[in-house]
């Protein structure tokens, strides 16, 4: 995904999932389509005809999750090692939190905070409370590929932002050989995409326009599963502060 404009958040998130990867990998099939002899050009067709209908599938889906973007939103997710991670959402803000790491995104800066492990107490005291500290960058309006990677990074590479997780499915389906298939998970609709040496990845997004259920891989190549466990519409202000930075 590349860096989003500021003037139209909606549509420019849905064109950073969708046409920023797949249009080029459509072109470039029609292009060695007619260089091909006759007969592979038969089959460089069918294959534009799939990425064409991967396109329409993810496209569709990605439309959805970007309506869901637009709403206030509490969300917990269950990642394939076991831990939790907290998505809270107030278009253009977001935070995620999830054990000793916070993650807040905002047009007036972004915040890294880590908390170290309390050293033990001694015999008759209180319990210390872990050091926090907290790096911070330059805000930002909407999600961008390096953000992605550093959330990604910051827990442990087996989390990913729902964003990036559509944006997995629409760089798979410029591949070769793509396929493509739709189904339910509960009362979510979802999209399988895979292609020629890439393993399927599966995203689900329910009618509130969240995502439900992810299986595949970050960018990274590191496996990953998202599995929504439950969410409210709405969400504290207090989400988007940093905590505060203490020392040992």
């Amino acid at each position: 995904m590349s860096e989003l404009p500021r003037n139209n958040p909606k549509k420019a998130l849905l064109a950073a999932i969708v046409a920023g990867t797949v249009t080029l990998g459509f072109a470039g099939m029609m292009a060695r389509s007619c260089q091909a002899p006759p007969q592979q050009q038969s089959e460089q067709a069918k294959q534009a005809a799939a990425a064409g209908a991967a396109i329409e599938l993810v496209d569709s889906l990605a439309a959805r999750l970007v309506l869901g973007l637009e709403s206030d939103a509490t969300l917990q997710y269950a990642t394939a090692s076991g831990a939790v991670v907290v998505v809270s959402q107030s278009n253009p803000r977001r935070a995620y939190r999830g054990g000793s790491v916070t993650f807040i995104s905002t047009p007036d800066g972004t915040y890294l905070c880590r908390a170290q492990p309390a050293p033990s107490p001694s015999k008759g005291r209180k319990a210390a409370q872990p050091a926090v500290s907290c790096a911070e960058g330059p805000g930002a309006d909407a999600m961008s590929a390096g953000q992605a990677k550093a959330i990604s990074e910051a827990f442990g590479g087996d989390f990913l932002p729902p964003e990036a997780a559509l944006g997995r499915l629409a760089a798979i389906a410029k591949g070769d050989g793509v396929r493509t298939g739709v189904s339910k998970r509960g009362d979510a609709q979802c999209v399988s995409v895979t292609a020629t040496g890439i393993r399927t990845e599966t995203a689900c997004v329910n009618p509130a326009g969240q995502l439900a259920y992810f299986e595949g891989t970050t960018d990274a190549g590191t496996p990953a599963t998202l599995t929504l466990q439950y969410a409210t519409p709405s969400v504290s202000g207090a989400a988007f502060k940093p905590p505060v930075s203490t020392k040992p």
